[in-house]
């Protein structure tokens, strides 16, 4: 019999009220939603991000501390009967505050995004760095790296970067980067193993000023991407060019209601796996937007689900589809979800999950 697990990464790490406990890993019932605790992983600080391998049954943790002028990316095991986390190994990610892990479609590189809120020109200070993923799971040292500033930049800009996500394209050909800090999404072709980061024929995507692209995440169909805009509460639709890595800009809308004037910034997007719907979470509003998408890729609002706590850094649809939890950063803990398959709307459960700081959730089902 299978069995389904909730792995969550909370801020442990100066933090209020400071309680986090590194890496909480539940046992999840896909039938009811209930999270019950099967083990913790303390040691580890900030693990903010969480990317994971299920077909290897290994899990990738972000150190993310702003205070470091460099972090680290961390390789654990996973033990399919309990869900335990067993270490493997950790690299410095050639940058600060890491947010964000990415593999590559085959699972034999993994890319970590760096906010980069250390000094201004401080080493290392790279927007996204790349490692090879060992035969045993663990990480090798990074073997490429780029800094989006600077003199050593490969595109030269006098605005600060700030790499929140790299999300590799559905064909395996090239790198997206979405740099908050530039407007910028960065396209580099997806590098052999050894080699440097390369821009794609079409370098980047601008959008405009103030947008924030902080999360990118492609239609199951391969063809249109999504980014949601962290500083101005917005989704904007992309037709994919493979021959190019262009991203075509079709749509954008916002996040909020008409009426909120209040400070908002977005976090999390995804698509489900039909590709009917598409969510986003908003931060201030503290909400779950949802919309519909078109078979052209266009999307329709639905409306908005109150995400049942103060901040809502991520959200994750389980495994069959039918729950959402999602991970109120600033207070309410794990809120539970149950979604309609068919219409993509979302009621609260009810249930919840007693975390001070949960950052990131991810699901992995073994057997």
């Amino acid at each position: 019999m299978s069995k389904t697990f909730a792995f969550v990464g909370n801020q442990n790490r100066n933090a209020l009220p400071g309680e986090g406990k590194g890496i909480s890993v539940y046992a999840f019932d896909n039938q009811s939603g209930d999270l019950t605790l099967a083990s913790e992983y303390l040691a580890i600080d900030n693990p903010g991000y969480l990317a994971i391998d299920e077909k290897r049954k290994r899990l990738y943790a972000a150190v993310e501390i702003p205070a470091w002028n460099e972090n680290m990316a961390v390789a654990f095991d996973i033990d399919p009967v309990t869900g335990a986390l067993s270490y493997i190994n950790m690299q410095p990610t050639l940058g600060n505050t890491t947010c964000h892990l990415g593999f590559d479609q085959t699972g034999a590189m993994i890319f970590a995004s760096n906010y980069t809120v250390a000094d201004f020109g401080a080493r290392p200070g790279n927007a996204v760095a790349a490692f090879s993923i060992r035969a045993d799971g663990g990480l090798e040292p990074a073997f490429a790296a780029a800094i989006h500033e600077g003199p050593n930049a490969v595109v030269p800009t006098d605005k600060r970067q700030h790499g929140h996500c790299a999300v590799v394209s559905p064909d395996n050909r090239y790198v997206y980067v979405c740099d908050l800090g530039l407007d910028r999404i960065m396209a580099y072709k997806l590098p052999n193993q050894g080699e440097g980061l390369t821009l794609a024929s079409t370098p980047f995507t601008q959008l405009p000023d103030g947008a924030g692209p902080r999360h990118l995440t492609f239609h199951p169909n391969g063809k249109i991407a999504f980014v949601i805009n962290e500083l101005n509460s917005s989704v904007s639709v992309f037709r994919y060019n493979a021959d190019n890595a262009e991203l075509e800009i079709i749509q954008t809308l916002p996040t909020l209601p008409e009426d909120f004037t209040t400070t908002n910034t977005c976090a999390e997007i995804a698509v489900s796996t039909d590709g009917k719907f598409l969510y986003g979470s908003n931060r201030g509003h503290d909400s779950i937007v949802s919309y519909t998408i078109a078979p052209s890729g266009e999307i329709s609002l639905m409306g908005w689900t109150p995400s049942q706590g103060i901040g809502p850094r991520n959200f994750t649809i389980d495994p069959s589809g039918e729950f959402m939890l999602v991970a109120n950063q600033k207070g309410g803990g794990i809120a539970a979800f149950k979604r309609d398959i068919a219409t993509g709307a979302l009621k609260d459960t009810g249930k919840r999950v007693n975390l001070p700081n949960p950052m990131r959730i991810v699901f992995g089902t073994f057997g």
